[in-house]
């Protein structure tokens, strides 16, 4: 079983660090993982972008 998480829970993750655990989320986005960044990294960085952005 893998203990990687996925760019959805870093997406999450990341946009409620700026808007709070009770924030209701945006629809995840299509995304591409660049490389030398995780699928959590990448998601926690565009969901806080996301959160900013809004």
């Amino acid at each position: 079983m893998s203990q990687q998480k996925t760019f959805s829970e870093g997406f999450i993750d990341g946009y409620r660090s700026v808007k709070g655990a009770g924030a209701a989320l945006p629809g995840i986005p299509a995304h591409a993982i660049p490389a030398g960044k995780t699928e959590y990294q990448h998601g926690y960085d565009e969901g806080k972008r996301k959160a900013a952005d809004s």
